[in-house]
């Protein structure tokens, strides 16, 4: 009796999950939400909206099919669970994974690139055509972890708590610390000696005479 009421509930999950699974990937791919502009923003509201249905659905249908409500909240809970990773694992990560874009340049031209061509690649594509910058400045200060001030970005209290978390964690997980921790920006080193010796006036500026007869010097 124990092994077939613990095999109803394994079903009884492995059914929950499945289910919202597909309903998961059915309000994402329709125009739900389709405002949201960063995936994971939307991808997290959806699926609460989806635990939120499965809860609904299984109050009204718990008389029939007999679910003790531990189970229905163990159930919704754990497909909750489940689609947030999903959408951590995958989606998002392939959204946003540098890795991934220079895997799919590599597939276009396989056997044509190396090191420093991909790296060509990158630059010209990844940071020129498709304005990665500008869009994750544009996501950060939606998120609030930067603001932007006549052009000049600035970090957010929010900002440095969420990098002082990453740091945390990373500490515990051995991730590369050089992603969250960055170093002090090199001072600048003067220009050599025979830059000032070579330096010559005349380079710089040179007379003129305009419509008006006045002669003075200009920039070149």
């Amino acid at each position: 009796m124990t092994l077939i009421r613990s095999l109803l509930l394994a079903l009884t999950y492995c059914a929950t999950i499945a289910l919202g699974f597909l309903l998961y990937v059915a309000l994402i791919r329709s125009p739900l939400l389709g405002g949201v502009a960063i995936l994971f923003y939307r991808g997290v509201v959806i699926a609460g909206v989806v635990a939120f249905l499965l809860l609904v659905a299984g109050i009204v249908a718990r008389q029939r099919l007999r679910l003790a409500p531990e189970t229905l909240v163990g159930a919704v809970a754990l497909s909750l669970a489940f689609n947030i990773s999903f959408l951590i694992v995958f989606p998002v990560t392939f959204d946003r994974s540098i890795t991934m874009f220079l895997l799919a340049r590599i597939e276009r031209q396989d056997g044509q690139l190396d090191a420093r061509g991909l790296e060509q690649v990158f630059v010209r594509q990844y940071l020129g055509d498709l304005r990665q910058i500008d869009r994750r400045i544009a996501e950060q200060s939606l998120s609030g972890t930067i603001r932007v001030e006549r052009g000049r970005i600035h970090i957010t209290p929010q900002g440095r708590r969420l990098l002082e978390g990453a740091r945390l964690v990373g500490g515990w997980f051995g991730a590369d610390p050089r992603f969250v921790t960055a170093p002090a920006p090199a001072a600048r080193r003067p220009p050599p000696l025979g830059i000032y010796q070579s330096f010559q006036p005349i380079h710089l500026f040179q007379s003129y005479i305009g419509p008006n007869g006045f002669a003075g010097p200009i920039m070149q």
